[in-house]
């Protein structure tokens, strides 16, 4: 069997004999960088090099179009503030340039901004699709032996922080809601657009939507704001994957959004991942809770990673009992970190890639 094989068998909770050892976060620059001076030769991905399934994503463009020009507007010795393609002022770390140390301001501030600010947002526009769509991309992606899906990236919570400010974005639910519906609307239509013609052209095994929209403590909007702006708008994007039979829907997002998860269900998610356990994510927790009706990824801990194979190993075998049981696919609950030594981050991969299941 091929990976997507496997990924496609797993989610179905049908018998296999091992996992499609995959990532389900990307990987900082920096720890890559790291791991060149500790095994891991240079110019290879670790996911070559340790064998890895991963997660192919059909290559579409939800981004501005045309992007803002990533600029820089002043440096020292340590930082960049830029430009970033969404339009945002980010300040970055040199030593870090993957990551944001700050967004500084924001290109929507009023209605009139949204009105030219969406303009970039059009399904039409030259470049949502590569050019040689049907003639190379789409059978290519058919022809995938690992699993094949969309990321809807940015998706609302996204798309309003790059946009708007983490501040202006949460008050404007109550201080403005008639833009905020304005935004969702949009960009929903925007989405449903881009989509249809992949929906009738490649097999997708899966489709998440890229939201990051909780803390450690807990969601950063309630359950009624979630109701009221998502629910009318992403409804209808969740109902044309349905139909399309795309059987893993995921909600991509680390944080603490447990209280999110029983309406997102009602409304057709079926999946959540990467399960962040700082955060109190846990896999075992929530098939108690919601039983094979939930899909699960991720949850082994960023921190037992760094600290080393014993724990590594611990974590594995708490999940031991969820591997066999299906609807789960263990990784990394976070972003590969420079703080992580590439000997630990191999031995997950080597003890994962080791399970062999009846």
């Amino acid at each position: 069997m091929s990976p997507r094989e496997y990924f496609c068998a797993i989610m179905r909770y049908d018998s296999v004999d091992r996992l499609p050892v995959l990532a389900l976060e990307p990987f900082e620059q920096t720890a890559i960088a790291r791991w060149h001076s500790e095994g891991l030769p240079d110019g290879v991905h670790p996911v070559e090099f340790l064998g890895m399934s991963t997660l192919v994503q059909v290559p579409l463009a939800f981004g501005p179009i045309p992007a803002f020009e990533q600029k820089i507007i002043s440096e020292d010795a340590h930082y960049v503030v830029q430009l970033s393609n969404m339009g945002a002022t980010i300040r970055r770390r040199k030593d870090n340039p993957t990551m944001f140390y700050g967004h500084i301001d924001h290109p929507v501030k009023t209605g009139d901004d949204w009105q030219k600010y969406k303009q970039r947002f059009q399904s039409s526009s030259p470049g949502r699709l590569p050019r040689d769509w049907q003639t190379n991309v789409a059978p290519r992606l058919n022809a995938s032996v690992d699993p094949v899906g969309i990321c809807f990236f940015p998706f609302f919570f996204r798309l309003g922080f790059y946009a708007m400010g983490m501040e202006r974005f949460l008050t404007a639910f109550y201080d403005d809601p008639e833009l905020m519906h304005d935004i969702f609307s949009h960009y929903s239509r925007f989405v449903i657009e881009l989509i249809r013609p992949v929906l009738g052209t490649v097999r997708l095994d899966f489709a998440m939507f890229g939201e990051d929209l909780a803390g450690k403590n807990g969601p950063l909007i309630s359950p009624e704001i979630y109701e009221e702006f998502w629910y009318p708008y992403q409804d209808p994007i969740v109902d044309l994957l349905r139909d399309h039979d795309v059987p893993v829907i995921c909600q991509w997002s680390a944080g603490q959004f447990d209280s999110l998860l029983p309406g997102m269900m009602d409304h057709g998610f079926n999946c959540t991942w990467p399960l962040e356990a700082m955060a109190d994510m846990d896999a075992p927790t929530l098939r108690r809770r919601f039983g094979r009706k939930l899909l699960v990824g991720g949850n082994i801990p960023k921190e037992a990673v760094i600290a080393g194979p014993e724990a590594i190993d611990r974590e594995i075998d708490r999940l031991m009992p969820l591997i066999r049981e299906g609807g789960f696919l263990p990784a990394l609950d976070d972003m590969a970190s420079p703080d992580m030594p590439f000997s630990h981050y191999r031995h997950m991969i080597e003890r994962l890639q080791s399970i062999t299941l009846p």
